[in-house]
This record gives C-alpha cells, sequence and structure tokens, in this order.
C-alpha cells in the first residue's frame, strides 16, 4: 500500500470532489435523515469502535515518547494502560500525518488511520483499516491497493465498508496523469449498482519515469433507515491517492 501523498496534486482533485458532495446534499434533501442517523452510520463505518476518533487522541495518553525526524515531523509512541499508538505528527501544522497505528496488548486487533494533512486544522482521514491477527476486516475498512504497476499502466483496487440494508453503491473513480508538472489527461471510471464494496480499476497509459497519477475514489452508499420504514440513508466514502514512476 502507497500511502505517500503529494499534498499540492491532492488540493486541485480535491476541489473536484467537493462539486461531487454539493450533487450530494442535493439528494440528501430528498430524504428524512436526522442528525442522529448520520452519527449511526458514521459508527458502522468504524465497524464496533465507536470510540475509534477518541482513542486517536494524543491527550487519552499519559505516556509519550518522541524522536525527531525532521524539522517539521516528529515520531511519537504513546501508551494508556493496554493501548499503544505510534505515528508521525506535522509539527508545522499540529497534526497527524500519515498512517497511524493503534493496539491493545491484550488482544490481536489493530486499527489503522492513514492521515492527509491539507492545512491547518484540515485533516482528513484518508484510509481506515481494522485488523485481527494481521489480516484486515475488509468488510468494514477503507482503503486501496495496488495490484499491478508497469509502465503501461496500473490496476487499483478499492475497498469500502458495508453498511446494513444496503440498497444500492454507486462510485467513481477520478485520475490525472502528469508528466513535467503538467496535466495530459484527466478521464474518470463509474460503477454503477454495485453489490458489494470492491472496485477494480485498471488505468492503461504509457508511462515515462517522472510521471504520476493522481485522483480519488468517492462511494455513495444508499440503505434503509433501521428506525424509519419510510426513510433512506445515505453516506458517501472517498479515498484520494497518488503514485509515482521512477
Amino acid at each position: 500500500m502507497n500511502c505517500s501523498i503529494c499534498r499540492e496534486h491532492i488540493r486541485g482533485v480535491r476541489g473536484k470532489l467537493f462539486l461531487m458532495k454539493l450533487f450530494l446534499n442535493f439528494l440528501l434533501l430528498c430524504f428524512i435523515i436526522s442528525s442522529c442517523e448520520k452519527k449511526e452510520f458514521k459508527a458502522k463505518v468504524l465497524h464496533s469502535f465507536n470510540d475509534v476518533d477518541e482513542m486517536f487522541q494524543l491527550k487519552r495518553y499519559k505516556n509519550q515518547w518522541k524522536k525527531k525526524i525532521n524539522d517539521s515531523v516528529t515520531h511519537i509512541t504513546a501508551q494508556q494502560d493496554y493501548f499503544i499508538l505510534s505515528g508521525d505528527f506535522d509539527t508545522k501544522n499540529n497534526a497527524k500525518t500519515g498512517i497511524w497505528s493503534l493496539t491493545n496488548k491484550t488482544d490481536s486487533k489493530e486499527i489503522q488511520i492513514d492521515y492527509i494533512v491539507f492545512d491547518k486544522n484540515d485533516v482528513f482521514k484518508n484510509q481506515i483499516i481494522f485488523k485481527e491477527h494481521g489480516k484486515i476486516d475488509f468488510s468494514n475498512s477503507k482503503f486501496y491497493l495496488i495490484e499491478n504497476k508497469t509502465n503501461k499502466g496500473l490496476l487499483f483496487k478499492f475497498f469500502s465498508p458495508e453498511m446494513r440494508d444496503e440498497i444500492s453503491k454507486d462510485a467513481k473513480v477520478v485520475y490525472t496523469i502528469r508528466r513535467n508538472r503538467k496535466e495530459i489527461k484527466t478521464d474518470s471510471i463509474v460503477y454503477k449498482n454495485s453489490k458489494v464494496g470492491r472496485y477494480l480499476a485498471e488505468i492503461k497509459y504509457d508511462f515515462n519515469k517522472g510521471d504520476d497519477i493522481s485522483g480519488y475514489f468517492s462511494e455513495i452508499v444508499t440503505a434503509k433507515d433501521s428506525k424509519s420504514k419510510d426513510s433512506l440513508v445515505m453516506g458517501n466514502n472517498s479515498i484520494y491517492f497518488i503514485e509515482k514512476f521512477e
């Protein structure tokens, strides 16, 4: 898994995703969705770890060890009771960056969160992975893999969490190829009525050394509302990516 994210390239991609989210907000007006229901969806995405965000807060950990990586990044390992939290911290933006790992010494479970720092007070949880005995829980994780990568193209595989009583899944992968910092191709792949949260995106192109491809995956899920017979719940899973050819 390549979690190296180029902040400059992603900002442009993020603007396109913002437009898509505006459209999603318009659709949400057609359904009865309360704030409680939104929280319920978020909890489902995070499986049974309703307090994941709280457990990733450094202020919870009395014992912390820090190692300076460079002028803007410090690696932190923190421990409280049986929990161990570790990852890199962006000291300039005062935020977590890259992959952070939370483990419990009493069992074999692990949670990994990949953070992207766009700016101060603007941090995105790009990938969320649940593991047990070192194996990924695919039904509850949000992440991507590179299945194959050559100078003739790439094969991405995107995974999204399941939601109870799903009705439909629609998704899109939007990507831009750059050469010498110039955009040479922008395209998209659309998925309609997907049955499972696994998506293959094959991108064929004659890549040169120094080229890069960046973009985003976005999935819209519609499901029945367990609390209201005539209502629906909608949610969005998004993942940014960038791959360089060196």
